[in-house]
């Protein structure tokens, strides 16, 4: 008898928290997605996803940025200061870098014939064809050293070549074409010091043509010129007119009556 008493209490316990269970509000659980879902939306993946890491500050990066172009000029400037032999190489690459003008011409030369296509920022200068001042084009055949330029005037050498002036002093018919003596990229336009508006071109074999003296430059720079094409005219008032010209080959400036004539 007590032990039916005893298996009736515990029948009556369960019962009671049976009715409690059922009269409590549903605990709410997350809502899982099928397995073809992403996993980062499940809760057993949580710990095994990297986390995701802010976008670096942009301050911190314009920081870093001066901070290397303070230890790059510092270091140029200590090189240059310093008086050891051993810095006297790099001391004389820093000066070639400063001072001498980056040859695009070149560079896109060489590109474009063992690569293919020069790169955006370089020309395409080649030697397939050679347009003349009225926009034709001709073949152009295997040259000689003295028939590979134009000539950029027709007139007389009035100022023969010297180390002081460096080129020729020509005498033309005022406002007469200049041409471009071989196929090359503008590099300057503008004034230079005794010979006024200037036309500097930069030819594939680190040539370099100057043109100065002129009336009006019809060309700007980094702008690609073909061989006998007009870049500007000439200077002077009446009929007659006033035109330099100079060449230089790599550092040294030649005469130009060497390898051209103006007849």
């Amino acid at each position: 008898m007590k032990d039916f008493m005893d298996y009736k209490k515990r029948h009556q316990q369960r019962k009671r928290r049976n009715m409690m269970m059922l009269q409590a509000e549903p605990k709410a659980y997350p809502n899982y997605k099928s397995a073809s879902s992403r996993r980062d939306t499940s809760p057993y993946w949580g710990e095994l996803d990297e986390p995701k890491q802010s976008p670096a500050h942009p301050g911190r990066r314009f920081l870093f940025q001066c901070v290397i172009s303070t230890l790059l000029v510092g270091a140029v400037y200590w090189v240059n200061t310093n008086d050891d032999p051993h810095f006297h190489a790099a001391k004389n690459s820093i000066e070639t870098a400063m001072t001498q003008e980056f040859q695009f011409a070149a560079v896109s030369n060489w590109y474009e014939k063992n690569l293919g296509d020069p790169i955006g920022f370089l020309p395409s200068i080649t030697n397939k064809s050679t347009q003349t001042a009225d926009g034709g084009s001709t073949n152009q055949k295997k040259e000689t050293p003295s028939s590979s330029f134009a000539e950029p005037v027709v007139g007389e050498v009035k100022s023969p070549y010297s180390s002081t002036t460096k080129g020729v002093t020509v005498e033309t018919t005022s406002h007469s074409e200049v041409k471009s003596v071989k196929d090359g990229l503008v590099v300057f336009v503008g004034k230079k010091k005794n010979i006024g508006e200037t036309v500097v071109i930069q030819h594939k074999d680190s040539d370099e043509s100057w043109y100065g003296k002129l009336d009006q430059a019809n060309v700007k720079v980094y702008q690609e010129v073909k061989k006998g094409q007009k870049i500007g005219t000439t200077s002077g008032e009446d009929k007659k007119g006033t035109f330099y010209f100079a060449l230089k080959k790599g550092e040294k400036f030649i005469d130009p009556i060497q390898v051209m004539s103006f007849d």
